[in-house]
Parts: structure tokens; sequence; C-alpha cells
């Protein structure tokens, strides 16, 4: 018994800090979920738009990401899917390495439990301060752009990565509804795609940059202290200067 574990433990960790190359993979082109904004990822930024993007540095040992755009900045934790085609992000500033592997255990045990069971790998869905994006290619040098919109497929997760029971559903994603208009953080009214000012609001349609927005959770208020705030704030700076 005791081998068994010691193999399952060397496993584990040679495919959580070994196997990868987790800065590289960050880059790349990669579509919002649930939404038509791409961005564009490379070693030192998140483009939402030609001219808008912001920091970012990682953490591969404690799997934490820390951003910032201008005064703005935040923090939280990234996880990859097995296949390494979904990026999640999760907003909050309590992650540490040891939070981040207790719920990496967790996650990776509940994934292999279900492929026993002759299940696919579950996939996230964007939720409250959960950003999910879905890899288009591994240009980092791509420009960001609109495209298609790209439903996550999979169960919502909590944020400590765990699956959400049926019938829970994501604030940000179930307030979007054709036609239905609403305000994005800073009083413009959006186009009728989405709610919150989150995933792929454009404000008039002046604004490509809005299309790009991370959700999360200070993303209605512009907030500074999530992935998604500070994606809001810097669409906001982009339609201000082009207004």
């Amino acid at each position: 018994m005791l081998a068994i574990l010691l193999l399952a433990a060397g496993l584990f960790s040679w495919d959580r800090w070994f196997r990868y190359d987790d800065a590289a993979e960050f880059q790349g082109s990669w579509q919002v979920a649930d939404s038509t904004g791409v961005v564009v990822i490379d070693g030192e930024s998140i483009k939402l738009t030609q001219d808008v993007a912001y920091a970012y540095r990682l953490d591969t040992g404690a799997k934490t990401i820390t951003f910032s755009f201008g005064d703005m900045q935040g923090q939280g934790r990234y996880r990859f899917s097995l296949d390494r085609t979904q990026l999640v992000i999760t907003d909050g500033a309590g992650y540490d390495g040891w939070t981040t592997l207790l719920d990496d255990v967790a996650w990776m045990a509940g994934q292999l439990a279900s492929m026993v069971q002759g299940n696919p790998e579950r996939k996230a869905v964007a939720t409250e301060g959960l950003t999910v994006l879905n890899r288009l290619s591994h240009d980092a040098d791509a420009s960001p752009q609109r495209g298609e919109a790209q439903p996550s497929e999979g169960e919502a997760e909590d944020a400590d990565g765990s699956a959400a029971g049926d019938g829970e559903a994501s604030g940000a994603n179930d307030a979007a509804t054709d036609g239905a208009t609403t305000d994005d953080a800073n009083g413009a009214t959006t186009d009728g795609v989405t709610a919150n000012g989150a995933n792929g609001a454009t404000a008039n349609g002046d604004s490509a940059s809005n299309d790009a927005a991370l959700s999360g959770p200070a993303a209605a208020s512009g907030g500074a202290d999530s992935l998604g705030g500070a994606s809001a704030g810097a669409a906001s700076s982009a339609s201000d200067s082009a207004a």
C-alpha cells in the first residue's frame, strides 16, 4: 500500500510541476468561454486589444497569478485542464502553494474517478470569479479579435475547483439573454448581449476591448481585486480614450 501511495504521489508531482512548462503553455491565443472575445497572452502581458493590455506574473510552483493595469492590481490561481486546451483562472487573494496543492489533489482525484467510470474529462464552466479560456492556438503574436461565441463545456465549479450541483448556474453567464440590455461598470448601455459588463459586453458597439473583458467578482464594479476587475478597468480606459 505504501508503495502505491508513493507511486501516486510521484506521478502527481511529475504531472503538476515537471511535465509541462506553465509559462510557455500560458502563452497563445485564447477565447473567453461563452463570449466572442479573443485575448492573446505573451510572456509578459494579457492583451485585450491591440492597444489595451495588462501585465501578469506567474508563480509556477504555487500555481498562482498576479496581474496589474496601471495602479490596479489583483491576484488569483490558475489551472490547466488535463489536455491543456482549457485555462481556468480563479480570482482571489487567499491562494498560496498549500491551498492550490490541496485543491489540485482533490480536483485530480475527481478527474481520475470520472475517467475510471469511463467518463470524459470534466471541463470547467465560467462562474462568478472564475474565468475560463479555451485555447485557439499557441501563437503569442496573434492579434486580439472577435470570434464566434465558444460555449463552456462541462460542469460549473466552485472557487475550490469542485463541480457545482445540478441547477446551480453562473451569475455572469445566466445573466446573458438575447435582447436584454443592462449597464456595464461605467454606466454605458450595452448591446443587449450580456449583463454585468463582463464577457463580451460592448458599449454601444464602440469598444472592442469590452468584448475581451474577462469575468470576475469585481467586474461589475470595475474593482482591482480580481482578474475581471482589471479587465473591466482596461476596457473602460479604452472606451474613454475612444470617446
